[in-house]
């Protein structure tokens, strides 16, 4: 049997918290992206899509050959469905390649409203084949399944009913289910399931016990990190992996889609070529996640239900190891327009995302002249040693 055939390869869903990380995530290898509009996207203090950039941005994949996915997960109260019926009047004539969402009576109102195809977000906390079975009856075509699903719940789902499964493989993780959390409703008085939450897990709690108080983390969860587990996804057939962080920044963007792109892209050589995936090759995937802003890593319900070894109770802020410096914008012939995030000078060695080091040959500024040194938040030109691609994202050290 052909494995190419047998085997697909899983689509990358990456967060679209603004347009500029959009085009990031698109630049950097995603299949498709995953973008809040203004209402009911469970991000009420995301950047968000204006109706016009929401159109900007499905034109744009349209060209490319990518997707945009429009949330809409947020439980909507009677007192919301004129303003959701009105939005959805607008994103019909925008036409993005799906809407997810997790309330039936917003289900009820894409399907009476607009031609668009229905995901089931995992704010719905789907685990069975007969919860998946009532969805697809009311039009879903994809389901993204509860964070406690496991890649082998799946791989069974999947053999017994037509439908697309997605999977989060990478990002941040709740003390909660599936995401369903009212801490932040009683600790800041704004409601996590209706795009609020100020994240209270991660705060440090004190303990009282006979021994005395002690300060811990006690529900700060470990970031997911899946990269060990795609060969298996892409064995259970799963159709999409994807990355949280609408609200994270663009280096965290441009790192977790670029790795994952590497990383998938490996496992379907490994698969067709029949030789295992390296070591090697794993740890440095790893590495680069690491590298970037996170809480430590767990597999979180990927392979087995998460337990109490996904919090980080020592959690003294987030951990990185590099800092971003320049983002491509770009190609004209053998320069690079860049985005500077802070002082650049021609000579200096900066590291692309992928550990690679170049050395800044030649910087010119807007009109192509020549200029010894750059300044954060400009545009300018750049020459170095080695090729450069309108991809790169440069970083340091710290």
């Amino acid at each position: 049997m052909n494995l190419s055939t047998q085997y697909a390869t899983p689509e990358l869903l990456a967060p679209g918290g603004n347009l500029q990380k959009l085009q990031v995530a698109f630049r950097c290898g995603a299949d498709a992206v995953y973008v809040g509009g203004t209402v009911f996207g469970l991000r009420k203090y995301a950047d968000n899509f204006t109706d016009h950039e929401l159109r900007v941005a499905v034109d744009m994949a349209n060209s490319i050959g990518r997707k945009v996915y429009v949330v809409l997960n947020g439980f909507a109260h009677d007192a919301d469905l004129t303003e959701l019926v009105a939005h959805l009047n607008v994103l019909q004539t925008i036409q993005p390649h799906a809407f997810l969402v997790s309330d039936w009576g917003v289900a009820k109102a894409v399907r009476d409203y607009t031609s668009i195809p229905l995901h089931v977000s995992t704010q719905a906390s789907v685990t069975n084949i007969r919860a998946i079975t009532e969805w697809i009856a009311i039009g879903a075509e994809r389901v993204v399944m509860a964070r406690e699903v496991s890649i082998d719940d799946c791989k069974k789902i999947k053999e017994a009913l037509n439908v697309e499964l997605e999977l989060f493989i990478h990002g941040s993780m709740c003390a909660s289910y599936s995401g369903k959390c009212v801490i932040s409703n009683y600790s800041a008085g704004r409601d996590s399931n209706r795009g609020g939450c100020v994240q209270s897990c991660r705060h440090t709690y004190t303990i009282e016990s006979d021994s005395g108080p002690v300060s811990s983390h006690i529900m700060n969860a470990k970031d997911l990190q899946g990269i060990r587990q795609i060969e298996a996804c892409v064995l259970a057939g799963i159709d999409s992996l994807k990355i949280e962080g609408r609200m994270k920044s663009q280096l965290y963007v441009a790192n977790a889609v670029s790795t994952y792109r590497d990383a998938i892209d490996a496992v379907m050589a490994s698969i067709h070529s029949r030789t295992p995936i390296t070591n090697d090759q794993v740890f440095r995937f790893e590495d680069r996640l690491k590298s970037v802003s996170n809480r430590q890593f767990s597999a979180g319900g990927l392979s087995t239900r998460p337990d109490a070894s996904s919090i980080n109770r020592d959690f003294g802020g987030y951990q990185k190891s590099v800092e971003i410096v320049a983002t491509g914008r770009s190609m004209h012939h053998n320069r690079l327009l860049i985005e500077c995030k802070d002082v650049l000078c021609v000579g200096d060695a900066v590291m692309r995302l992928n550990d690679q080091s170049v050395t800044i040959t030649h910087l010119f500024d807007c009109l192509h002249m020549p200029v010894d040194s750059t300044r954060p938040g400009g545009l300018f030109w750049m020459m170095s040693d080695s090729e450069l691609a309108s991809t790169d994202i440069f970083v340091v050290p710290l």
